[in-house]
C-alpha cells in the first residue's frame, strides 16, 4: 500500500487575489470546489495511508465554502491541518476565532508586496493592510502563523526594503523561496535566471545576518551555484530547507476535481484526467502503478547532470526543483 506523510488539498481554485506569477493562474477562473462529503472520504483514506499533515491550498482556501467544517473534520481525525493563505480573511477577528475553534494548527501567509501600491500591481487587489492585520490577529490569538516570500529578481534595494518592512511590521520570521517555473498549457516561463539565484543567496545571508529576523531559505536550485563558504554557514545555522517531496514520493497533491497532481506547479497536468474514487481503497495504488506515474517518478529522481552522481551534497540538494530542467540545460550550470 502506497503511504504518504503530507497531503495538499486544493479545496478551490478561485481567489480574492489575482497574482501575476501564480503557478495556478490559468485555473483561477474555474468555479469548481471540492465536494465536502467526497473530501471527507478522501481524508479517511489519506489517514489510512499514514498521512500526518494536510495542507489546505488554492486558489485561496479561506474562501472555500466549507473551510471550517472540513478543517474541523481533519483535525478531529487526528491529522494536523494547516493553511497556505494570502492572509486577508484573517483581518476579521471572528474568522480567526472560528479558525482556532476548527482546530487549524498553523497558517502560512504569503507576503505579496511591501506597499499597498505594489500589492495592487502584483495581485490586482488592495490587500496589504488586511494581510498585516490578519497576521497580527492570528499571532495574538495563539494560532501558529508563519510567513513566506518569493524572490523574483536580484534587486538588492528591493530586498533591503523588504527586510526593513519585516522589522517595521514586527514580523519575526520568514520562509524565503526563489521563484520556480510556472508550467501551463499556454506557456512555460521563469522570471529569475538560475546563475543569479546562487549569487543572490550571498546577499540574502549577509543582509539578514545583520538583523534579528529568523529565516529559512528554500533551495530549489543546485547548491553548487552558491558560494561554498556561505552554504556552509547556512547549513551550520540550520537555515536550509530542501524544496521537493516529489523525488521521495512522500507527499500527495489532490486538486479540486480529486485528481492527483505531480506537484502544485503542475496544476494543469494531473497524472490522469479521471478523478480518484477515494471510497475505493485500491484506487490510489492502481494510479501509482500506471505508466504515467512511474515515468514521472523516474524522471524526477534522475541526476540532472553527470557531476551530481558523485556529489556529496546530493541528498540535501537533489539537483533542485527538477521542473527547472524542463527548459534549462543542467550541464550549463552544474559543472
Amino acid at each position: 500500500m502506497k503511504r504518504f506523510g503530507t497531503a495538499w488539498l486544493t479545496t478551490n481554485r478561485n481567489c480574492n487575489n489575482n497574482c501575476s506569477w501564480c503557478y495556478a493562474k490559468n485555473t483561477l477562473g474555474t468555479k469548481a470546489v471540492m465536494d465536502l462529503e467526497q473530501t471527507k472520504i478522501a481524508v479517511d483514506e489519506l489517514k489510512r495511508r499514514g498521512v500526518k499533515k494536510i495542507v489546505l491550498i488554492g486558489g485561496e482556501p479561506t474562501i472555500y465554502p466549507h473551510f471550517f467544517e472540513l478543517s474541523k473534520y481533519i483535525a478531529e481525525s487526528g491529522i494536523q491541518v494547516s493553511v497556505a493563505s494570502n492572509g486577508r480573511k484573517f483581518a476579521n477577528m471572528e474568522f480567526v476565532t472560528k479558525t482556532k475553534e476548527a482546530g487549524i494548527s498553523g497558517v502560512d501567509i504569503s507576503i505579496k508586496a511591501i506597499t499597498e501600491e505594489e500589492y495592487h500591481a502584483n495581485t490586482h487587489s488592495f490587500g496589504l493592510k488586511e494581510m498585516l492585520k490578519g497576521y497580527h490577529n492570528l499571532k495574538s490569538s495563539g494560532v501558529h502563523v508563519s510567513t513566506s516570500y518569493v524572490i523574483v529578481d536580484d534587486d538588492k534595494k528591493h530586498f533591503d526594503d523588504f527586510v526593513s518592512f519585516l522589522e517595521r511590521e514586527q514580523i519575526a520570521s520568514v520562509f524565503i523561496q526563489f521563484v520556480k517555473p510556472t508550467l501551463s498549457l499556454e506557456t512555460t516561463y521563469e522570471i529569475m535566471p538560475l546563475d543569479k539565484m546562487g549569487k543572490f543567496v550571498t546577499y540574502v545571508y549577509e543582509r539578514l545576518s545583520k538583523t534579528n529576523i529568523d529565516y529559512t531559505l528554500e533551495i530549489s536550485f543546485p547548491i553548487c551555484l552558491i558560494d561554498e563558504e556561505i552554504w556552509d554557514k547556512l547549513l551550520k545555522e540550520n537555515r536550509i530547507s530542501n524544496c521537493c517531496h516529489v523525488p521521495r514520493g512522500s507527499g500527495i497533491n489532490i486538486d479540486e476535481k480529486f485528481r492527483v497532481l505531480p506537484c502544485n506547479h503542475f496544476a494543469e497536468f494531473p497524472f490522469a484526467e479521471t478523478p480518484v474514487d477515494f471510497a475505493d481503497q485500491t484506487a490510489l495504488d492502481k494510479l501509482y502503478e500506471t505508466a504515467a506515474v512511474k515515468e514521472f517518478r523516474a524522471t524526477a529522481r534522475m541526476y540532472p547532470a553527470e557531476k551530481c552522481q558523485t556529489c556529496d551534497k546530493w541528498n540535501i540538494c537533489g539537483g533542485g526543483c527538477f521542473t527547472r530542467w524542463l527548459m534549462e540545460d543542467p550541464n550549463a550550470y552544474i559543472k
